[in-house]
This record gives structure tokens, sequence and C-alpha cells, in this order.
């Protein structure tokens, strides 16, 4: 992905399942037995997880990972609801025990890479939503504060874990402002704004299905530029960068996704597409899937990207002091591999809105592609390039949008993850070597975007002693701490996914 102009990878950090993940990997992150979570950590665990961060920091590429699905997919929310005797998918968010068992896996996984600066962000969830995928129903009383409440106490919990790193919803983005269209009515009790608004919510996530949206397939392109233009908006008045996190038209026409990334071209905004697929490699196709060897992904996605990455004054091999990066994502599933590939660029923009651009691939396995790995693992990476940055701080993080940075190019592979671009920002930090921040808006468009930032940081806090039962693991790869702010700039990236359920 990298002379693709791709850079940075969201890949899934979940995989929460009562029984061994499926064979040739049996990845399983988080097992569950009669209400008692034991995270694993061997080879299988997080100790394959380490293996997608080493392979991601050899190739320079940064990681976005959700820390769990809405959906049933790799185990999911309603896996903890029914471990613990709740009764409705939307329990997830409101039973304190859950709650609890929740944070106790995400200080687990978080405190494991506070350090590392192959992390970009941290997710809260995959898709958040009021419904799941139907294995147990919606309680009727979840609404957009139940969502927003619950991001609000998970974000800011995460700061305490970890300084040196963004925090985003992972949310489709559902807007909020107009109760005769459903899509912003604040459905399955999403409301983007609100979401945007939360002081440790350092950037906005969006998704555009229109097919699966009940979206009118002769309107799809149009509705998805005005789809990018409100949240683009949003951003501004927020003062925050967003991304089109994940995009996809099961038609796969080349005509609605270059008049999406023109948009986000033009609205300075971030993108990436949803998903990139390995021609040679067993990837899943869930009908949004752009393979390498398709001629789509020449003129929808790594075109575009070298677009903003040209933009932008940086690419693939630059020497320019803009940061250029781009992120791919990948879905935890212990049966199947998929990968997939983010490309973010960005062109001069206000200081309040970034775009980015990325496709991504994903693989049903847990883990990234490394050197040496089996050859049905999959690789993934995104490439962004920015120029004018956009600030965006988080806690405990101080930006400028200064381009003073060195710039920085990542490529990650990855599998075993259901995967979604992002885009990324570079920053340099007090005693360390690079820190990660990111850059994102919107989500399937095929553009990259990267964003440069400036960060002061302090020793990041101790992590507590996790909750959850943990096997032994070998030893986390280490990194230099890096602040969680970012500037950004506007880009535009794609993105793909794997299996998941679309209402």
């Amino acid at each position: 992905m990298g002379t693709n102009d791709l850079t940075v990878c969201r890949t899934m950090g979940f995989a929460d399942l009562t029984e061994a993940g499926t064979a040739p990997y049996n990845i399983v992150y988080q097992l569950w037995d009669n209400g008692v979570a034991t995270v694993n950590t061997d080879d299988n665990g997080l100790g394959y997880f380490d293996l997608v961060v080493a392979a991601a920091k050899a190739a320079g590429v940064k990681l976005v990972v959700p820390l769990v699905n809405n959906w049933s997919d790799y185990g999911g929310m309603d896996v903890y609801v029914q471990q613990l005797g709740g009764t409705y998918h939307d329990d997830f968010y409101t039973d304190e025990t859950i709650k609890a068992a929740y944070k106790s896996y995400v200080e687990t996984f978080v405190t494991r890479y506070a350090d590392e600066e192959t992390i970009m962000a941290w997710e809260l969830c995959n898709e958040c939503r009021c419904a799941g995928s139907g294995t147990l129903a919606e309680s009727g009383s979840c609404n957009t504060t139940t969502l927003t409440d619950w991001m609000t106490e998970m974000s800011a919990y995460i700061k305490t874990l970890d300084s040196n790193h963004l925090v985003a919803s992972g949310s489709e983005g559902f807007m909020n402002t107009d109760s005769s269209v459903y899509l912003y009515s604040g459905p399955s009790g999403v409301d983007f704004d609100a979401n945007l608004a939360i002081d440790s919510i350092d950037y906005g996530t969006y998704h555009a299905y229109p097919d699966s949206w009940g979206v009118d397939t002769s309107e799809a392109e149009s509705w998805g530029v005005q789809w990018i233009d409100d949240h683009a908006a949003s951003g501004v008045t927020a003062g925050k960068p967003v991304i089109l996190e994940e995009y996809g038209v099961t038609s796969l026409d080349s005509a609605t996704y270059l008049a999406w990334s023109d948009e986000v071209l033009a609205k300075e905004s971030n993108m990436q597409y949803w998903q990139f697929g390995v021609a040679s490699l067993d990837t899943t196709d869930d009908g949004y899937t752009i393979y390498d060897t398709d001629a789509l992904f020449t003129t929808a996605i790594s075109t575009v990207a070298a677009q903003f990455a040209a933009l932008s004054g940086t690419s693939t091999g630059s020497t320019a002091t803009t940061t250029t990066t781009t992120a791919s994502s990948v879905d935890d599933d212990a049966s199947a591999s998929t990968s997939t590939a983010t490309t973010t660029t960005t062109t001069d923009a206000p200081a309040t809105t970034t775009a980015a651009t990325t496709s991504t691939t994903t693989t049903d396995t847990s883990s990234a592609t490394v050197t040496d790995a089996p050859a049905t693992t999959t690789a993934a990476t995104t490439t962004a390039a920015s120029t004018a940055a956009s600030s965006a701080t988080s806690t405990d993080e101080t930006t400028t949008g200064s381009d003073s940075t060195t710039a920085t190019t990542s490529t990650t592979s990855t599998t075993g993850a259901e995967a979604s671009a992002s885009s990324t920002s570079e920053d340099t930090t007090a005693g360390s070597d690079s820190t990660t921040t990111a850059t994102t808006t919107g989500s399937d468009a095929t553009t990259t975007s990267t964003t440069t930032t400036t960060t002061t940081t302090t020793d990041a806090p101790a992590a507590t002693a996790s909750a959850t039962t943990t096997t032994d693991a070998p030893a986390a790869t280490t990194a230099t701490p890096t602040a969680t702010s970012a500037t950004t700039t506007d880009t535009a990236s794609d993105k793909c996914s794997v299996r998941r359920r679309r209402a």
C-alpha cells in the first residue's frame, strides 16, 4: 500500500468469543466462559496483535483500533450482555457490571500499547447503535443521550489510561437535526454533533452506505455529496477534524466514488474507503471490496490518493516536512483473513477542518500480515499527505498546526480484523521521536489525508492492573510516548469493510 500513498490502517482490536477462534489462526482476544472474561495474551491473542503492531511499525504505518463491535462479527457487545445476565443489546451502554467488564478489557488492551507510537487512535466501538445484529432486542428506552453519555464516560476513561493517543467514537455519524429525514433524526441513538462535542473525543467519524440505508440508487451520488458537506460543516463548527471513515456502494461505481472524493477535496475534509482486497489472498468480499487488481482501485483509490499527496506536497518517498500518512483497518475475525488500505490526502484547509482519504482491506483473522506471515493474511496500507494543518487537541495534549514536524509515512499489513481506513497526522513530542495523531473526516472516500502536529507530552500515567484474568503473553512492543493531539488538514479517505451487518 505504501506504493499507493496509503499509510494508516484501521484494524479491529476485538475478538470477544465464547470459544477458541477458527483455524488456521484460532484468534481470540477475550475468551468468555460462564460470565468470566479472560484476556488472551498468548500467541493467538494479544500476542498476535503484537505482530500486527510490529508489522505496521516496520512499514511505517499508523493504526486506528476500535475496541468493541456493535455487530456480532467477532463476538461484539451482545457477548458481554449475554455473559453478564443482561437482556437487551443496549444494556451494554447502561448496565454497570457490563460497563465495568468493557473497561477492564480496554484497560488491558490500551495500557499494553499506551507508549506505542505506531498506534494513532483508539475508537470506542465499531458503529455503536442502540440496536445490534438482532441476537438481542433493543430495549426501547435507548436514545441519543444513552450513547452520548456512554461515549463521554468511556472516552474520558481511556484518557486516564493513555494520554499519548487520540480517541474517536467509531460511529457511523447519523445526524440529529431533522426528525422528518431518517438519517438526520438521531436514528438508533446516534447524534454526530453531540458526540463530536465531547471534550475527550478528538475527531469525528462518519460512514456512508446509501445502499444499506434506504437511499434510492439514483440519488446515491448526490446524497453522498450532501452527507459529506454536512459532516464537514459540523467539523468546522466543533473545531475538530472529521473523517468519512467508511463508505461504499455495492455497484462499485467509479463515478460515485470520484464525485465523493472530489467533494471531500473541495471541503478540505477527510475520507477512507471500505474496503481493500488483495486478489492473491483469501479476502472476504462483502460487496464493497475493491481488489488491488480492479480497474476501480486505480481510478478511484490509488489515483485519488496520489492526487491528495500531490496537493499537499507529500507522497511516498517524499522528504517534505508535512506529514504523509494513510490508514487501513482490519477486522479481527478468527476464521478468515482480509486486508484493507486507506489513503489520505489533504489540501490547504482551515484550522478546524481536516480531510483524509483511505482505502481499507480486512481479514477475518485478528492480526496484520508480517514478514514471513502465513499466505492467508493480507496487508493493508494507506498513505496520507497534508499541507495546511488544522489542529485538534485532546485532554492532556497541546498541538500546534506547525509544518515543521518531520513527515512520516506508514504502511501496515494486518489480518484478522474488519478494516476501515482513516487519516493520520504527524506530530513531534518532547522526549520522543514521533507521536501519533490523526486527521479524519468521512469514511469510504478514495483519497488520503495527513496532518502535522506538534505535541508536548508528559509521562503517561502508569497503567492500573486490569480486572480481567490474563494469560502469560509475550512482551508488547514498545515505542516512544507520543502526545494525543493532532493537527490535521483536509483529506479524503476510502474505506472497505468485511462481513458487516448493515441496517
